[in-house]
């Protein structure tokens, strides 16, 4: 039978650790999602006199049929009429919620990743090294998890490779998507209990304009001049454009994106190529498949997992590897379940 074998809590830095398995109230929840968000664990507890009471920054332990599944610290504590607490834990991502104003000299985003750890003072380990190289910017007063999001969105629009960060029984890991191959088939006839799935072009552009501003007289100034809207004096303002556009223009309509720059250096055939590399992202339908499915410890967010699913065949989506990028488990000893969102 399926079940915790380990729930235990304990105040920060202190070794004695509670066993909560016997007060817990209801089914633990635990989400993941490659999407640069904390990995969650919620759960009920029932409150018992004079033994133990969670607070918030309290350590996390959860073990699911003697796999370590989370490691984390209490964030929300919430108690009710019923003397029952509601308890929301979350892993060492959270601290890459702290913002910080950061100038950064050209890197990579795995370098920047050890960086921002250091400057969290969490565990982290980098299992693949991007070498994509990012020029130099400055982040002013944003989260780690914007800054790296948007170094991995730039290192995935320039060559085509996709990382992602994950929470490893506390160990916050930077990793290449899919982080392992999976044999697992998940289908009609393994594992899966329902799905749904969805095609969208509702953030797809298939016409991309890069845009760099710049004056035409940099020592001219006019006192006399109207300004547009952006504060820009009209008349001495000069703008140099590239763009690229996809062949699903005719199917979709137009759909156009600017991108800004701000490096004076930058040429057309540099302007040129960022306007491709961007198309590549973005002139496609988003599709994503939700699936529920019988429990398993060996299927993690980031991973990869073949699906098979004869309805989907009838549409053209036929037995695949896909990526999984966002894991709920529903920790039921009567009925474990997951909720699996994968890329198609």
């Amino acid at each position: 039978m399926d079940k915790a074998t380990t729930f235990q809590i304990s105040r920060r830095g202190n070794p004695e650790r509670w066993n909560v398995l016997p007060i817990l109230k209801t089914t633990p929840q635990l989400e993941v999602d490659t999407g640069f968000a904390a990995g969650t664990l919620t759960f009920d507890l029932i409150e018992v006199q004079d033994w133990f009471t969670p607070q918030n920054g309290d350590e996390v332990r959860f073990s699911w049929n003697g796999v370590k599944v989370f490691f984390g610290h209490i964030f929300k504590v919430s108690y009710s009429g019923d003397e029952v607490f509601g308890v929301t834990a979350y892993d060492n991502m959270r601290y890459l919620k702290n913002q910080d104003s950061i100038i950064w000299p050209a890197g990579t985003a795995s370098q920047r990743f050890e960086t921002m750890c250091k400057a969290t003072g969490i565990p982290y380990r980098v299992v693949t090294r991007s070498s994509y190289k990012l020029p130099a910017k400055v982040a002013d007063g944003e989260t780690y998890f914007d800054m790296i999001k948007a170094d991995i969105d730039d290192t995935a629009t320039a060559t085509g490779k996709r990382y992602f960060i994950r929470d490893n029984d506390g160990t916050v890991e930077f990793l290449a998507m899919p982080s392992s191959k999976s044999n697992i088939i998940v289908g009609d006839k393994s594992l899966l209990t329902d799905w749904k799935y969805d095609a969208s072009i509702d953030d797809a552009a298939n016409v991309v304009k890069v845009v760099k501003k710049s004056k035409k007289d940099k020592g001219k100034t006019t006192a006399t001049a109207s300004e547009s809207s952006s504060g820009d004096d009209p008349a001495n303002t000069m703008l140099t454009t590239k763009s690229a556009s996809g062949s699903t223009v005719s199917k979709w309509g137009m759909l156009q994106v600017v991108e800004k720059v701000n490096d004076d250096k930058m040429n057309a055939a540099a302007m040129q190529q960022k306007a491709k590399d961007i198309l590549r992202e973005k002139n496609k339908e988003e599709r994503t498949l939700k699936l529920t499915a019988l429990g398993t410890t060996d299927l993690r967010a980031g991973d990869s997992c073949y699906i098979k699913v004869q309805s989907l065949t009838d549409i053209g989506i036929g037995p695949r590897q896909v990526n999984i990028t966002k894991l709920t488990h529903k920790f039921d000893p009567k009925n474990w379940t997951m909720d699996l969102e994968v890329s198609i």
